[in-house]
């Protein structure tokens, strides 16, 4: 991804627009008992489109926001999608092919794995005590959800930053010199021609 003024831009919108929506929308509707959340998967989708450094650098940022905007402890989650955007740019740089299947279970490990960190977290620090079973199907609803929203997602965040992203694209021939020619043209069969090995 290369980083300009126009690019950094759209990212920036794209931070406040996935934060505020998550606070606003999602967070407030409940399907089978479990409410969405889709920031995890967000940091996952820049990673995979930007690389380790664009994955963390947004990760924190949608972890700063979060915590900002919400009651929550500030910074309980900034390392959590920063470690998410992180491990994602990390498989795009290792040649991973950026495909639908990769980002859907990219969102629902991000899901998953940003919620088990923060329930480890609040249970180490103190702020809740007491996990119960019950946490279990919240746990594998918002899972699934994670996958089902990767790929919208992706499809609109790859939308906006379309022009700022790089795509591999296949080596072309080279176009022939006009004296490639010469050295196509067969020899005669006494060899006597001034190209012709001695």
């Amino acid at each position: 991804m290369i980083i300009t003024t126009k690019s950094a831009a759209r990212i920036i919108g794209l931070i406040l627009l996935f934060t505020i929506l998550q606070i606003s929308f999602f967070s407030q509707v409940e399907l089978l008992g479990s409410s969405m959340w889709i920031l995890p998967a967000c940091a996952a989708i820049f990673g995979l489109l930007g690389g380790s450094l664009i994955g963390a650098t947004v990760g924190f940022a949608f972890g700063f926001f979060s915590d900002a905007l919400t009651d929550g402890p500030l910074g309980s989650t900034c390392l959590i999608f920063m470690g998410v955007g992180y491990l994602a740019g990390t498989v795009r740089e290792r040649g991973a092919i950026v495909d639908r299947p990769t980002v859907a279970v990219a969102g629902g490990l991000a899901t998953l794995g940003s919620n088990l960190a923060l329930g480890f977290y609040t249970v180490i620090v103190g702020f809740d005590s007491s996990l119960s079973g019950s946490l279990i199907p919240d746990l594998i609803l918002q899972t699934f959800y994670g996958v089902l929203l990767a790929i919208p997602l992706y499809a609109l965040i790859r939308r906006v930053l379309r022009p700022a992203l790089i795509h591999e694209q296949v080596t072309q021939r080279p176009p022939r010199d006009r004296f490639d020619d010469w050295a196509d043209e067969l020899d005669p069969p006494n060899g006597n021609s001034p190209g012709a090995f001695q």
